[in-house]
This record gives structure tokens, sequence and C-alpha cells, in this order.
């Protein structure tokens, strides 16, 4: 009960903020510079030319697509356990914050519900977080120069660049953080109060910005109330993950997702990042050191509030057991927008502007090499979008990953769920024309839910394999579910349409 109230209200939540934000963008009208719109223009035109739409994150990119998808018919959050793109038989709440496909919907309801619309609206909010960018920094620093360098380095900087096509939440966050600091030095309270908190409503984390808005004197009381309104239902949010934090924790094999334990580890990598000149801009990281010590040596209030948006996540980074930016660059998003500002009101010369440019450039120019399980998970996500090309509409998929085949068009359910009962799943089988069995990367991961739900199906039904492939020491398999034992000529008359000559290799 508790958790379809939650389901209910955060989109609702959501949506009144978007409302807000609305407003305190349109109180900003006169300070525009339209000089942004060009720079935007710009960071679109260059995704497009350059970037290919993949996926950058996969299963959490595909889970945003279909919460999205579902919220253009009901304003409820939630993901499809069982169903297909046009129903929902069965769903659960997901525990992520409903920011970002609430925002997601929107666009599936103007240009149509597919993975083509979530990518080009993806490179659009890149776009439009250099240009917010640009305008924060010119309030903030002295030249226009200035303010360009900044956007230019934000939308260089390769860890950006690299996600600027991801539908996931890292730059739907960076730019709805960008916008509540610009009214926050503008002494915009609308602005401020639904900037920080749709920031907080796409990634959690970001909570740690609102403060900035009961600290501030240029915001009014109302809106420093507003603020803490808006924001009531992500702190709802923490206190029921906190709840429940010893489950997930135990389902990702960890005894706390949070602890002192990884600040050693998480502190050295993230140093380690930021001075890695193939990895980041290191001048900006130099920079923001010599800002820091200069503030240091004689204190002023020159940019404290991007101080406190650069420490207060990097503390919160610190502290969470995959927060090493080496392990998980697109962390550090959130803190590139405030670094370059800080970094860009240093280059007074053009020495400097040249310096800060050329070390953007350098690791622009860098060769990174993906890690095996991202190539196997690469790999899995094309299988399956061609799986679910060739099969026919009226067909279920048994997987892990049910979402990925509910997003292309397919009737899935969630192998998880379906182990749970067996009866169930026979009745979706007498149903359904042909019922099929992804056994993806994740099912080889030993003790997780996909592992254990591989087991049972292997162990419950009798299984036709289709096609399988090896990827980086993980298999990847798809399979015919079978509910009663078919002779030689029944399996081969009874062929997959895309199936390989060769590929009929008995049960399993």
């Amino acid at each position: 009960m508790f958790l379809r109230i939650l389901s209910l209200a955060g989109p609702l939540w959501v949506y009144a903020t978007i409302a807000v934000l609305i407003y305190g963008i349109v109180l900003e009208r006169n300070r525009f510079d339209w000089f942004a719109l060009a720079l935007g223009a710009v960071a679109l035109l260059t995704t497009a030319l350059f970037l290919s739409s993949t996926h950058r994150l996969f299963l959490d990119e595909d889970i945003y697509i279909n919460v999205a998808s579902n919220l253009t018919r009901a304003p409820v959050n939630q993901l499809t356990v069982m169903g297909g793109p046009n129903e929902i038989q069965v769903s659960t709440y997901n525990k992520e914050p409903v920011g970002w496909p609430v925002l997601l919907s929107f666009a599936f309801l103007i240009a149509g519900r597919s993975e083509t619309v979530a990518f080009w609206f993806a490179r659009l909010l890149f776009a439009l977080a250099v240009a917010a960018l640009y305008q924060l920094a010119r309030e903030l620093l002295q030249t226009r120069g200035q303010a360009l360098l900044a956007a230019i380095l934000f939308g260089a900087t390769p860890v950006c660049v690299w996600y600027s096509v991801s539908t996931g939440t890292d730059m739907p966050s960076a730019l709805m953080g960008i916008l509540g600091m610009w009214g926050l030095v503008t002494g915009n309270g609308p602005l401020a109060a639904a900037g920080f908190a749709f920031a907080a409503q796409t990634r959690l984390e970001l909570l740690v910005l609102i403060p900035l808005v009961w600290l501030s004197p240029k915001i009014s009381p109302q809106w420093k109330i507003g603020a803490a309104a808006l924001a009531l239902f992500e702190i709802v949010h923490v206190v029921w993950l906190m709840s429940v934090a010893p489950v997930l924790a135990r389902a990702a094999e960890l005894s706390a997702a949070f602890g002192l334990r990884y600040v050693r580890r998480n502190l050295f990598d993230n140093l380690k990042y930021f001075f890695d000149p193939f990895g980041f801009p290191i001048l900006v990281s130099v920079f923001v050191a010599v800002f820091l010590w200069k503030k240091v040596r004689r204190p002023v209030a020159e940019g404290d509030a991007l101080i406190v948006w650069i420490f207060g996540l990097f503390a919160v980074y610190l502290c969470f057991f995959a927060g090493s930016f080496d392990m998980n660059p697109r962390y550090s998003i959130q803190m590139v927008a405030p670094m370059t500002i800080l970094a860009a009101s240093l280059a007074n010369r053009p020495v400097w502007i040249g310096a800060l440019l050329l070390s953007a450039i350098v690791p622009a120019t860098h060769r990174y090499e993906t890690t095996p399980y991202f190539k196997a998970l690469e790999t899995d996500h094309r299988l399956s979008t061609q799986f679910a090309s060739q099969i026919n509409p009226d067909d279920l998929i048994v997987s892990g990953a049910q979402e990925v085949f509910i997003n292309h068009g397919r009737s899935a359910i969630s192998a998880p769920f379906a182990s749970t009962g067996k009866i169930r799943l026979e009745d979706e089988i007498r149903k359904h024309g042909k019922v099929w069995y992804h056994a993806g990367v994740r099912a080889n991961i030993p003790n997780s839910e996909e592992w254990r739900a591989d087991r049972w199906v292997k162990s419950n039904f009798r299984l036709r394999l289709i096609d399988s492939h090896e990827v980086g020491g993980y298999s990847i398999a798809f399979y015919e579910i079978l509910l009663k034992r078919v002779d030689r000529e029944a399996r081969q008359a009874s062929t997959f349409p895309g199936q390989r000559g060769g590929c009929d290799r008995g049960l399993v």
C-alpha cells in the first residue's frame, strides 16, 4: 500500500516542480543572452555529427524508457514486470527517482515512444546544459569570453561528451543543478527552488544542494519554504530507501551501500581521475585547486555556492560503495559544471585560456577501452533487440531484462518474477503462440536474482536452444520453452524465424 502511494505521489510532485521551473525560467527572460542558444545549437549539431545513438548504461536506460512509456498512459511510477508495450499486467515501484522518466514521457507524448526519440531528447538536454552553463557563467564571471570558455570546457569534457547521448539521469540532473544555481545567483526563488528540487528528483544525491536555497540571503522566505516543499517527496523516498537498504545491500552482495570503509579507496581513485591528463581536463582541476588555495589565503564570498556544490557531492560519493570515478566516471558529471566555472574565473590571459582548452583536447583524443562486462552487456542488448524484431508479436519472452523486449514492442515477463510461480508461467505459455527464454549476461553472475531464476527455469521446463554466444567470458543464450516433449520432426518444423542452420541442439 505504501509503495502504491509513492508511485502515485512521485510523478505529481515532479509535475508541480516542472510548473514552478517553467515559471522561474520565464521570470529570467530579460536576462537571456541569446548567444547561449547558438552555443547550444553547436553542441546539438556536434553530438549529431560525431556520436552514434547507442546506450551508455545498459539496463538502467531501458528501465527509464519503460517507466517513461508507462507514464504516457497514466501518471504512475511503475516498471512493467509482466505485460507488453500497451498492457501492464504486473508492475513494480521503481526505486530510482521519477524526475527523468516524467521529463522523458513529455518527449514521448509529442514524438512517440521509441529509443530513437529518447536518444535525440538526451542530445537536446546536453545542448541545453551547455547553453544554461554559459548563462550561469555570464552571471558569475567578469567577461563573456570567460563564460564561453566555461561552457566549452563543460561540453568538451570527455565524460560529458560520452554521456551526451545517454538516456540515463546524469545529464538531466546536471542541467537542473545548473538551472537551480542560476536562480540562486540571480535571486530567482522559483528557479532556484525548482531547479535544485528537480535535480534531486532525478538523482537523490543532489539533495545536498537544497540547503543552498535556505542559506541564500537573495531568496525570499516563501521560496525557501517552497524549496523544502518541492524536495519533501524525495526526503520521504530516501527514508523509505534507508528502511529497505539492508535488503537492497544483500541483493547487491554488500554489507552496506554507504560507509566510511569506502572513503580511502574512493578518495584515491577520484583524485587520480581528476588529475589524469588523459581522462579529464587536468588544468581544470589545477585551476580549481589554485582557486581554493587563494580563497584560503584571503577569504571572500566569491564562489562559495560553487564550492559547496563541488565538495557536497564529492563527500557523498566518497562514502558510496560505487563512488569511485575510476569505476563510474559518469558520477563526476555533477561536479564538472562548477569546476569549469571556477577554472574559467582565473583564465584572464590568452595563455591560460589556450592552456585550458588544450587540456580539454588531450583527453578527447585518448582512446578508451571498455571492460569485458560492458562489451558483454552491449552485445547482449544488441542480440536482444534483434531477437525481438524476429519473433511474432503474440509471442512471450521470459527474461531478466524484460524491459528491453517490452520497449521494442514485444510481451515479456521478468524471469525472477516468473520463478516465484510455475503455474503462472505455464498459464502464460498456453496463452501465447510461443514462449522464449533469454538467459542474459547477468544470469552468469552467481547468486544474483537472474542467476537463481536461470537455474529455476532450466530445472522446471524443457528448453530448446535457439542461439548462443560467448562474449568476454559471459554466455548469452536464447531458448524456446516447451511444456511437453516433442519429437524430432516437430522440432525441425518449429524452427525460429531467424534461426541459422544447424542450431537444433536438442533439449537442455
